[in-house]
């Protein structure tokens, strides 16, 4: 027998019940699984290493909108539940699966992204939620197919990519002096020069891969992958609430850099953060555990039902 590599996914509506379920299938039978349970339990937590202590340079960041003040977040975070099928009984559930923490690319970087990140983070905070019911991520899904889920050999061809709902959290003044509509997309391209990368024929932008990269191995562990949290610059979604987690150093060496072409690096994953589901859990899962069990899943669409920013201390 096999233990089956999941996380425990409690019941969204029923967060007083931690009775975990432990599923045992045989190799000839692992592709068989009936989810009419409470929870699903990740045997395999990787161990938890220390938080990445960027150091980089002072440079001078401010923003170009009237509405989007400098990001006082240093941090991001998305609570990842997914959607169960629907039966005639009592339809779809919500099974939790944990935290995602993102650390955000630092004000003082030559390459943040002030509008592209305050758009971010206002939507995760749900500041304007009170006013506009969709300006918020929470009720948001990730695309969900065949190219987000583990192939079999460990390894995820595309990222994990969020649409959102189509509102910003920030407005942009335009040439004319008015403001851009809520709805509306806005760019950025004077700090988008300044943060261009070449790779493979194209370009990427914002905060560079190989940097982040560096910043990683210099922690060392398994539990240090390069996954990227980026937003696209050209192409559909640019400008607006879109954004990806994006498994470079996850992903096949074929495709590697090449799925951050057109988009711009605003963050990587924390991935020795707490993985616990709500603000006082802890039970030795981490944000890497989390993102691997979303991928490996089959069970439903990944959904976001919970979100919001955090200061370092």
């Amino acid at each position: 027998d096999v233990l089956l590599p999941f996380l425990c996914f409690p019941l969204a509506n029923s967060m007083k019940n931690r009775s975990i379920l432990r599923i045992t299938l045989s190799v000839a039978a692992a592709s068989i699984l009936h989810t009419s349970c409470d929870a699903l339990l990740l045997t395999s937590i990787s161990p938890r290493s220390k938080r990445v202590a960027s150091s980089i340079r002072s440079v001078q960041s401010s923003l170009t909108s009237e509405d989007a003040t400098s990001n006082q977040y240093d941090k991001i975070y998305f609570d990842i539940g997914v959607k169960t099928q629907p039966n005639n009984q009592r339809g779809s559930a919500i099974l939790n699966v944990g935290r995602l923490w993102f650390n955000l690319t630092p004000t003082n970087h030559p390459h943040y992204l002030p509008l592209h990140i305050s758009n971010l983070c206002n939507l995760a905070a749900s500041k304007r939620k009170a006013i506009d019911s969709k300006a918020t991520y929470v009720g948001c899904t990730f695309q969900f197919s065949p190219a987000t889920i583990d192939d079999g050999f460990g390894r995820y061809r595309w990222g994990h990519q969020c649409d959102g709902y189509g509102r910003n959290g920030i407005q942009v003044s335009l040439a004319s002096g008015q403001l851009t509509d809520w709805d509306e997309p806005f760019s950025d391209p004077e700090r988008v020069k300044d943060c261009v990368h070449a790779s493979f024929g194209g370009k990427y932008y914002g905060w560079r891969n190989d940097e982040i990269s560096d910043l990683l191995s210099t922690e060392g562990g398994d539990d240090n992958a390069a996954i990227l949290l980026t937003v696209p610059i050209h192409g559909p979604g640019a400008g607006t609430s879109k954004f990806s987690i994006v498994r470079v150093s996850e992903s096949p060496r074929e495709w590697g850099e090449r799925l951050l072409l057109n988009s711009a690096v605003v963050g990587f994953l924390d991935c020795s953060g707490n993985g616990g589901f709500g603000d006082d859990t802890n039970d030795g899962r981490s944000s890497l555990d989390v993102l691997r069990a979303m991928a490996q899943q089959k069970i439903g669409v990944p959904t976001i039902v919970g979100c919001g920013t955090e200061m370092n201390e």
